[in-house]
């Protein structure tokens, strides 16, 4: 199977953009405001990284059924011990973390709620976003390739537009209407999953695309990103569910795919960035026990925040990073923190066969 060189560090990138939002809540953030402006533009500008994730999630999975075909079998027991079963692990682990270590658990009423809504911490959501992603899978990716998939492409980005303006649903006030007005539910994130799938159905023709208007779609991704600064008011933060970002992310896909042609020039930057991609889902998971340690080290806790987040920032990705590979040692390992195994191959980078596209989160 190809393999896709560009998209670990794609990866890498969005994994590092959530860690740089945490990094800045947990150092900077306080009373609903930041201690420094320049730490809230980099909280506002990281909001792209967990719309990435979903368009690589789709990606993946798509890439997947072309080259191998759809086994419905295949994909829930593959689905169940890649994402599921890892989700409830983390689960249970936060909520113990918080109780017995942090101290600052909050009352979410049943038990079962935090597993429901993604609420054991505050970056689980997303998760089960992913996990209903894969309830419409088996069949969104039968749309072929060509005017099928852009229609469905256009009807869903429409349909995100509009849920996200429409605002709250009401429905019967119960566990449901919480359940569609949460950021966890996929209405919020449907068009980046087509998006990822489009991006699989034409990868080569977009890799074309892309490169032969390289000077027109750069002038383009320096104005958007002019616009993004400019449209940043840290008296009115943004999440990560906002309309201008439906227009930012595809325009930031390009940007990367730029970038990476950059980066494989330097074998130690690409390396470095490929393990961060490989180690996404894992770092995803485990960033937020890697900040709350690295900003409590004494050498650390007087330093002003401004000063202090290149480091804890850095600190925390490593930490997070060493994790996950002693995570990886132990037995069964992989149903802690998944993590794509690769084949050895010799073939060059663009043949080589790809043992595992299938490990696609996250953020």
């Amino acid at each position: 199977m190809k393999y896709y060189d560009e998209i670990p560090i794609i990866r890498s990138v969005a994994a590092m953009l959530v860690v740089a939002i945490h990094t800045v809540n947990s150092i900077s953030l306080s009373g609903g405001s930041f201690t420094s402006d320049g730490l809230g533009y980099i909280n506002q500008i990281a909001r792209l990284g967990t719309p990435i994730f979903a368009v690589v999630s789709a990606f993946l999975l798509t890439i997947s059924v072309i080259h191998r075909g759809f086994s419905l079998n295949y994909f829930i027991k593959s689905r169940f011990s890649k994402i599921l079963i890892p989700y409830i692990i983390w689960t249970v682990f936060y909520l113990l973390y918080r109780a017995y270590f942090l101290h600052n658990l909050e009352d979410d009423g049943k038990l079962i709620n935090y597993f429901i809504f993604g609420k054991a911490n505050f970056h689980l959501y997303f998760i089960l976003t992913v996990i209903q992603f894969y309830f419409l899978f088996p069949f969104v990716h039968k749309f072929k390739k060509g005017w099928p998939i852009l229609t469905l492409f256009v009807v869903a980005t429409i349909a995100n537009i509009v849920w996200i303006m429409m605002g709250p649903v009401a429905i019967d006030g119960g566990g449901l209407e919480r359940f569609v007005n949460d950021k966890l539910f996929i209405m919020n994130w449907i068009s980046f999953f087509i998006l990822g799938i489009v991006y699989a159905k034409f990868y080569n023709e977009i890799k074309e695309l892309i490169f032969r208007y390289k000077v027109l779609l750069s002038i383009i991704i320096g104005i958007l990103f002019i616009d993004l600064l400019i449209s940043i008011d840290l008296d009115n933060l943004h999440s990560s569910i906002h309309v201008s970002n439906i227009i930012y992310i595809p325009f930031f896909i390009i940007f990367l795919n730029y970038m990476f042609e950059y980066v494989k020039e330097n074998k130690i930057v690409l390396r470095t960035l490929t393990l961060i991609g490989n180690y996404s889902m894992g770092v995803y998971l485990v960033h937020y026990v890697a900040i709350q340690f690295v900003k409590r080290l004494p050498i650390v806790e007087n330093i002003d925040a401004q000063s202090k987040f290149v480091g804890v920032f850095i600190a925390a990705v490593a930490v997070s990073v060493f994790i996950v590979y002693l995570i990886s040692k132990l037995p069964f390992g992989n149903y802690i923190v998944p993590i794509p195994k690769k084949k050895a191959n010799k073939t060059p980078a663009n043949l080589r066969g790809n043992s595992d596209t299938s490990n696609e989160v996250t953020t």
